[in-house]
């Protein structure tokens, strides 16, 4: 390849990087403000405020429940995704459940490595089709959910109460591993 052609190459990249930071940057702080929305709502709508120490405590909460996968998941993720798919990934959740494995799969399927054009487009694909499948998934238990809760027996009601423990014990678990891992290579 010419010297020519491959700066104009990086200029078409530079700029490809430009964009997509760009529409990131935007995507992502418009679904920073509306995660806000539903709060001020029951704020305006209904003059309710839980006080600022239930404020700070929720958010202590959570800062402590998350503050490993805000560092440990950019680091560890970003070269299996590439930029394009950081966004979508911290836009749509579900990272280490269903995007990492779809991005995984596309890159496997056409035979392409991580951190090369091929890999990230192959994972980006993937990524924004489990995207739609998954808001297609939503989509129909929103709109039948109380119909399908309605015909659940009694016994699989109960069951749900074991959801929320369920959960936080697979992500204690996922992160332990995760950070033993990390902590066992270093030895």
């Amino acid at each position: 390849m010419g010297t020519q052609a491959k700066t104009s190459m990086d200029k078409e990249l530079h700029a490809y990087t430009k964009r997509l930071h760009l529409v990131g940057t935007v995507t992502m702080l418009a679904v920073l403000v509306l995660t806000f929305c539903p709060a001020l709502y029951i704020f305006i709508a209904y003059k309710s405020f839980p006080g600022w120490k239930t404020v700070a405590a929720v958010f202590g909460a959570l800062f402590a429940h998350e503050v490993w996968t805000w560092v440990m998941e950019p680091v560890m993720y970003f070269p299996m995704i590439g930029i394009a798919g950081a966004y979508i990934c911290f836009t749509a959740g579900n990272i280490t459940s269903m995007r990492i494995p779809c991005a995984i799969a596309a890159q496997n399927a056409v035979n392409a490595r991580n951190g090369t054009p091929k890999g990230d487009a192959a994972s980006v694909f993937a990524m924004v089709a489990s995207v739609v499948v998954n808001f297609a998934a939503l989509a129909v238990v929103i709109v039948f959910g109380n119909y399908l809760l309605a015909v659940l027996p009694e016994t699989v009601k109960v069951a749900f109460n074991y959801t929320m423990p369920a959960v936080y014990g697979a992500l204690l678990v996922m992160m332990t591993g995760m950070i033993s891992g990390i902590v066992g290579k270093k030895k």
